[in-house]
């Protein structure tokens, strides 16, 4: 194996300019359509099940809204993995984790108050905001605005 090919990760070196626009709107982009994908899914899936139940004359239930919570999840895993791959976003272990971990709670918040678009924006900046923390001269830029859209997230969701 050729070790000149090989490139670790130097946080000291970030990227500016169009390097640092490209991954950080490539990491929006990847949030939005992950955020629209997975509400999506988990919207037909409870449609669904409200139109299987709806005729029941006892306690219904199908398994489609918990496996399209499961599938969300695992769509969302893969498409970020695969994303931040292509975007050169290192490394993914301390920026995946988060992003699928604390998502729900800004999406929720946001679809409850203002509706799928919202909570399509609400996603793009949470992935945004988590991807800049990857390099130290914008970390307090990114944490700043993931705590904020988390705060707030929290303030509309226990209220």
């Amino acid at each position: 194996m050729d070790t000149t090919s090989v490139q670790r990760h130097d946080e000291r070196s970030s990227p500016s300019g169009r390097g640092l626009a490209t991954r950080v709107v490539g990491a929006a982009g990847t949030g939005a359509a992950l955020t629209y994908l997975s509400l999506g899914l988990v919207d037909s899936a409870y449609r669904y099940d409200t139109r299987t139940c709806a005729n029941a004359p006892g306690f219904c239930m199908t398994v489609w809204p918990d496996v399209s919570l499961l599938a969300s999840f695992a769509i969302a895993l893969v498409g970020l993995i695969l994303a931040y791959r292509l975007l050169g976003i290192h490394p993914r272990l301390a920026v995946i984790p988060p992003t699928l971990l604390l998502a729900p709670l800004p999406l929720d918040a946001a679809e409850s108050v203002a509706g799928l678009r919202p909570a399509t924006v609400a996603g793009a900046v949470w992935a945004a905001a988590l991807a800049l923390t990857v390099w130290r001269p914008y970390r307090i830029l990114g944490l700043s605005a993931a705590a904020a859209l988390l705060l707030a997230s929290l303030a509309v969701l226990y209220r």
